[in-house]
């Protein structure tokens, strides 16, 4: 049997993914949490400067998408077709580019740009990328189930980071109806409930 190790900072961000992957499956996994005060000196231990990381038996493997596809196919949360596997991906590549909008809003150095990013996210950007997954989760099944094929995917447990964890951090509202629907639906699995009242409290 595999062991899992994953690495990330101790907040939910990019990482959160991946736990409610392990939530949903069932799999117990080593959940390491590194303190933003010691990144510079574990830093040059990871395998691209950078986190999250998995470690498989062994093999290490970073990029949080690739972490999330991997799990993904593992624990059969990846689609049953390669049509659905697309279908999958798209959903991960737009909230990719939600995430790129973010980074954009969060790291800049200029204070003055970065407010202007800010206000771009959460007036412009935002709004355009939750429609983007409104109009997806809608075209299946008229959007009262999951966002691909007839059982939950890595794409509703993505989903589901921004609207339970992320847009609130970020000030962004999400008004679209069938998006709000399916965060209480994911939330609200039995698995997923249970590690949202055990993991450890974060401000982000």
């Amino acid at each position: 049997m595999s062991t899992y190790k994953f690495t990330y900072f101790n907040i939910r961000g990019l990482g959160e993914t991946s736990r409610y992957i392990f939530a949903l499956a069932g799999q117990e996994y080593e959940d390491i949490r590194i303190d933003i005060a010691d990144w510079n000196t574990f830093k040059e231990t990871t395998p691209l400067g950078q986190l999250p990381f998995l470690e498989v038996d062994g093999h290490r493997i970073p990029q949080s998408m690739a972490i999330h596809r991997y799990l993904g196919r593992k624990f059969d949360l990846y689609g049953g077709s390669d049509i659905e596997k697309a279908q999958i991906d798209v959903v991960l590549d737009i909230l990719n580019d939600l995430n790129a909008q973010a980074g954009k809003a969060t790291y800049e150095q200029d204070e003055e740009v970065k407010q202007r990013f800010r206000k771009e996210l959460i007036e412009v950007q935002g709004p355009k990328y939750l429609a983007m997954l409104e109009k997806r989760l809608t075209a299946n099944q008229g959007g009262d189930g999951f966002f691909v094929g007839s059982k939950i995917s890595i794409a509703d447990l993505a989903v589901f980071n921004w609207m339970h964890d992320r847009l609130s951090d970020l000030k962004i509202v999400n008004k679209e109806p069938k998006l709000q629907a399916h965060a209480e639906r994911v939330k609200a699995l039995p698995q997923i409930d249970a590690w949202l009242k055990k993991r450890p409290v974060t401000n982000v």
